[in-house]
């Protein structure tokens, strides 16, 4: 059992946040009395039980929960037109919002954003049994007697859970990191190829050839040692413009663009379905990165 602030964790290891999470309290209000009030969110109660629930995993601001939860998105001109249907329906809210300062904050909240809180959404459970069948974390706010401190509990804690989340995300990504340079500048050199037994060559380039390559774009001198490696790992492929396509690719000036990330995953595919010999699949991988090379 695990406690933050009295909030039982019911679900998850809390070192290894999942990034789902649901949050739930008890109203302790007679149904009754509960049915008869005007709250707005009276009618999202069902056996006591206020829920909400936040997607840190596929949403990571609020323009991600804006597009996944409500169907907003930015089109080239500006605010796309879902945010103002939504406005529109909102009783009280359009009065009290200027929809071209919104606008202009939406379109210029790329530096704000990691400093917003990407909203959880109420639902409902019937049960208690049926939430906890929910998928990734789950925590039990407490109990309450009035329902707008229900309200603020379950709306807190998944703001503290996705600092938490992402800080832990942040971390393995660091760890990945350091045992990246850790096999470039300390490790003894392995002699193995695509083609030694026991290698997946998808797996070893994408994991670890291509990205030791792509973090040392910067550093001259490990560049050329994850350059030599991944020569070094292709020895003896056949179709030697596939190793030189990814070197020129990784060599380009600037972030990488999606094309060329994909590009990347691509040609590591085709150079595994070589090695398994399986030529009618990799006619269709290199039909699809020559569309891509266009």
């Amino acid at each position: 059992m695990n406690r933050i602030l009295n909030v039982e964790q019911k679900k998850g290891d809390p070192n290894h946040l999942d990034g789902q999470v649901t949050v739930y309290a008890f109203i302790d209000i007679d149904p009754a009395e509960l049915m008869s009030m005007k709250h707005p969110i009276a009618s999202m109660v069902h056996g006591g039980l206020l829920v909400a629930t936040g997607n840190y995993r596929e949403q990571s601001n609020l323009l991600d929960f804006l597009r996944s939860e409500m169907g907003v998105s930015l089109d080239e001109e500006g605010l796309g037109e879902g945010l103002a249907d939504m406005l529109d329906k909102m009783d009280g809210l359009e009065g009290a919002l200027d929809p071209q300062k919104l606008r202009e904050r939406l379109e210029n909240m790329g530096e704000l954003e990691e400093f917003i809180p990407t909203p959880a959404k109420i639902v409902s459970f019937h049960s208690e049994h049926e939430l906890l069948s929910s998928p990734g974390d789950i925590f039990f706010a407490g109990t309450f007697k009035r329902i707008g401190n229900a309200v603020l509990s379950v709306n807190a804690v998944p703001i503290i859970y996705q600092a938490l989340f992402r800080e832990q995300q942040m971390q393995t990504v660091r760890n990945e990191i350091e045992s990246l340079i850790a096999q470039i500048e300390h490790s003894e050199p392995v002699s193995r190829t695509f083609l030694t037994a026991g290698i997946d060559p998808q797996e070893a380039l994408t994991k670890e050839y291509i990205p030791a390559m792509l973090y040392q774009r910067g550093n001259a001198a490990g560049f050329a040692a994850a350059k030599k490696s991944f020569r070094d790992f292709m020895k003896g492929y056949r179709f030697g413009d596939d190793a030189e396509a990814i070197l020129t690719l990784i060599s380009k000036d600037g972030e990488l663009d999606a094309n060329s990330l994909k590009l990347l995953e691509l040609y590591a595919k085709k150079i595994a379905l070589v090695r398994n010999e399986d030529f009618s699949a990799v006619e269709n991988i290199r039909k699809e990165i020559e569309r891509l090379r266009g």
